[in-house]
């Protein structure tokens, strides 16, 4: 009869298992704390702690809805698919220049939904080639564990193995905040606070490089 070995026993059990949970503020130039939260993204980065393996994600769909991008900030994982269907009654152009993954869509007509395949990991902002205030941003993850804080001001990643963790907080306005995170058996709780120093849109260029030309009527289409 043969016997495991302790190692083959200890790697068969399953790991320890604790959760993150924890609330996070807005604090606006004004010193007042901005409510509802809307477009923080929490990224939970395993560092010494196991890594599970990341798989490319289902569609995901950013919609082109009254001049915006809805959701204007999501994540995905390489190897994903993203798509853009266009709920407008206007043509749009989807498009990207800079930072992890540049592409370019095309002028589209309403109804349609181009999609491209994200590949590599990072920010990808994302602009309309028509619509200048048109903005968002994809964050393409090589991590399981993350979620947007949208109209909600708690974070919770439950059943996280031990270890130690980096956590990211990400907002248009606010930039990129880090922490360091350490997990055990149980709840860890935290608090964190983001301070809103950026511009609340993002100055930029069209998909040439130049600047978008005067727009007749912001209001309207």
């Amino acid at each position: 009869m043969k016997w495991a070995s302790t190692a083959s026993l200890l790697s068969a059990l399953p790991l320890a298992a604790g959760s993150l949970t924890g609330t996070v503020k807005i604090l606006d130039k004004n010193g007042k704390y901005r409510e509802p939260v809307k477009d923080v993204i929490a990224i939970l980065e395993p560092l010494n702690a196991p890594r599970p393996k990341v798989a490319p994600r289902p569609l995901l769909r950013v919609k082109t809805h009254g001049k915006k991008f809805v959701p204007r900030v999501a994540w995905t994982t390489p190897g994903s698919p993203v798509a853009f269907p266009n709920q407008d009654s206007i043509v749009h152009n989807v498009f990207s220049v800079c930072c992890a993954q540049p592409f370019d869509t095309g002028q589209y007509e309403p109804g349609d939904s181009p999609s491209v395949k994200v590949t590599k990991p990072g920010l990808v902002k994302l602009y309309c080639n028509v619509h200048h205030k048109m903005n968002a941003f994809l964050w393409v993850l090589e991590t399981p564990y993350a979620q947007v804080l949208d109209n909600r001001s708690t974070l919770d990643f439950p059943e996280l193995p031990e270890g130690t963790y980096r956590l990211k907080l990400w907002h248009p306005e606010t930039g990129e905040q880090v922490y360091a995170v350490s997990i055990h058996e149980g709840v860890t709780r935290g608090e964190w606070t983001l301070g809103a120093t950026l511009p609340p849109f993002e100055p930029h260029k069209n998909k040439f490089g130049k600047d978008y030309p005067p727009a007749k009527d912001e209001g309207s289409y």
